[in-house]
């Protein structure tokens, strides 16, 4: 099986944030640029020579799958993360379904939050052996109903048919930017979208 074709979560021992929209990657960069007000956007930054001062986003589709992902990677104190809001506010604007998704090996958290049209759909977040809450428009489960959270997740982004994979950032001395794992005959596209200023949450 190639890279493009697997689907549900490569692993969850990392800590990443992802928000995953049902759209073409040119149709989510633009949208995105917008909504974060970003003050660059590179296009197809796979071995090319970028800056990559200031809080970065990284937003790329793989081949064959019809999710856009967005990957926001590095500190800058004082940033508005990447968040719930954008989700439900790239859901709306594209009029599509996307996901926010959320995972740390270090705090024992996984959670995810669907979205359709901008509306809020379903909402799961779980903290090892501390907090447990699920909330459905559609379906009504217990905690016991879902076996392991960890295999229900799993399956509900397969469902989706969302690929997470464990993306960890590469950048060499030269300021160039890859991801860890996928190559370029694996991807749609690769851009970067950066903000220079500080914005407060």
């Amino acid at each position: 099986m190639t890279l493009e074709q697997n689907r549900g979560i490569e692993s969850i021992d990392l800590n990443q944030t992802f928000v995953f929209v049902k759209a073409p990657i040119e149709s989510v960069a633009s949208a995105f640029v917008r909504v974060r007000q970003a003050n660059r956007w590179e296009q197809d930054i796979y071995d090319r020579e970028i800056v990559t001062t200031g809080q970065g986003f990284i937003v790329f589709q793989f081949r064959e799958q019809t999710w856009t992902s967005i990957y926001e990677f590095g500190f800058v104190p004082y940033r508005t993360p990447l968040q719930k809001k954008d989700a439900q506010t790239l859901s709306n604007l594209l009029q599509t379904r996307t996901v926010y998704y959320r995972v740390s090996d270090t705090g024992g958290y996984i959670g995810y939050e669907l979205y359709e049209n901008g509306n809020f759909i379903e909402t799961l977040d779980f903290e090892e052996d501390i907090s447990f809450y699920f909330q459905s428009q559609n379906r009504q489960l217990q905690r016991e109903d879902m076996g392991s959270v960890y295999g229900f997740i799993y399956d509900f982004m397969v469902e989706q048919d969302i690929y997470i994979p464990a993306i960890r950032r590469v950048e060499n001395q030269q300021g160039y930017l890859r991801l860890l794992g996928p190559e370029l005959e694996n991807l749609e596209r690769s851009d970067f979208e950066r903000l220079d200023y500080l914005t407060l949450g």
